[in-house]
């Protein structure tokens, strides 16, 4: 996801600001418009670190968000089952799942899966169980409807806020209120951002043969104007940001204009963020 995808509701009120709907079918296709372009790279060196996957696999791709794992695995074969949170996330997705028989999406709580023990070959969650509140619970349930000898893989940010736009808002918004300290990093995302933290819970959860592997996601854009003209939906859905009054937020634009100027090569945006991927098997005690 999406960079926000469990929410402990379907709105979500700032004191003094707007309220947010997280789930609906608009935010998804925001998001797919925009965030999609930093989460779909992981996905596919995901898919990719985990090759040869068997045209009969099955596959659980939790925190699903606009799909950017779920569609690639079912392009290529595999039986999918895409869980979302957000009922936004799973009418896109149910769409663009389709035209694959074996592929589906569902509205689902990543926190308590409705789903049997140890059915699944392989489960994947690309910056979601990081996110949720009881990240614990959520790491035991992917481990639970995993097979013993099933590979589980988790992404996650290694550099809290996270990457693309998430990445340019956090700064901008550090350059135009530098007394404000900005929001705490959420525990979960802490944890899968530290390694050896997170191969210690991954144990606790049934998980063996852990490696953890870093590299880099791109999210590519165009520069300038451009760039505040593509990002404003997406904004907009950011809190900190769409709380500030009109002034305020013209002086945060201007702030994102000038970080974003670093980050061009031609006139593209190219902005890289560390990502870490954690894979594991199930062990069979």
């Amino acid at each position: 996801m999406s960079t926000i995808k469990e929410q402990p509701s379907t709105s979500n009120r700032q004191a003094s600001g707007p309220v947010i709907d997280y789930m609906g079918d608009e935010f998804a296709r925001v998001y797919e418009r925009t965030g999609t372009r930093a989460t779909a790279p992981i996905a596919v060196e995901a898919l990719r670190l985990l090759e040869p996957i068997p045209f009969y696999s099955r596959i659980l791709d939790i925190g699903a968000g606009t799909g950017a794992l779920s569609i690639p695995a079912a392009y290529g074969g595999a039986s999918v089952l895409a869980v979302d949170i957000a009922p936004g996330m799973v009418n896109l997705l149910s769409d663009r799942l389709a035209p694959f028989p074996f592929a589906s999406a569902r509205v689902m709580n990543g926190e308590d899966l409705r789903l049997p023990d140890d059915s699944f070959d392989l489960t994947f969650s690309i910056l979601g169980i990081s996110l949720f509140r009881d990240w614990k619970k959520g790491l035991s349930e992917m481990s639970r409807v995993l097979r013993p000898g099933g590979k589980a893989c988790i992404a996650s940010w290694k550099t809290p806020p996270g990457g693309g736009p998430f990445m340019v808002m956090a700064e901008a918004l550090r350059t135009v209120f530098p007394d404000i300290p900005p929001p705490s990093a959420l525990e979960g995302v802490l944890t899968f951002s530290n390694p050896a933290q997170a191969i210690i819970e991954m144990q606790a959860a049934g998980l063996t043969d852990i490696r953890i592997i870093e590299f880099e996601t791109i999210w590519k854009g165009y520069g300038g104007n451009a760039y505040l003209d593509g990002m404003r939906e997406l904004h907009n859905y950011m809190a900190p940001y769409a709380m500030l009054n009109e002034a305020d937020r013209r002086k945060v634009d201007e702030a994102i204009l000038a970080i974003i100027d670093g980050y061009k090569v031609d006139d593209v945006v190219e902005l890289c963020s560390p990502v870490l991927l954690s894979i594991a098997t199930k062990s069979f005690s």
